[in-house]
């Protein structure tokens, strides 16, 4: 992690990379997820850049949307974070 980039941003630019990487796996557009989740189309895209900073709710459901568990998806951020500090 940059010294210039805070905890917050590290983890929210971690959460976009997942949500993206999950739902291109799913085969998936953003006005797909947004119809599986209830989020707006333009805060996903935001959320997927990192510029945005979703509740947890919001969380919970993107997770539903991408067919899985809050605490899976929570988990895969964490472990992506890990990856990126040992390289």
């Amino acid at each position: 992690m940059s010294k210039k980039q805070s905890n917050n941003e590290v983890l929210l630019k971690t959460l976009g990379e997942v949500i993206v990487e999950r739902r291109k796996r799913l085969g998936m557009t953003q006005d797909e997820l947004s119809e599986l989740s209830g989020i707006n189309r333009a805060f996903i895209s935001n959320i997927e850049k990192g510029k945005r900073n979703p509740s947890i709710g919001a969380v919970a459901s993107l997770a539903r949307g991408l067919k899985l568990k809050t605490s899976l998806l929570l988990s895969k951020c964490e472990k992506q974070m890990t990856d990126a500090e040992g390289k």
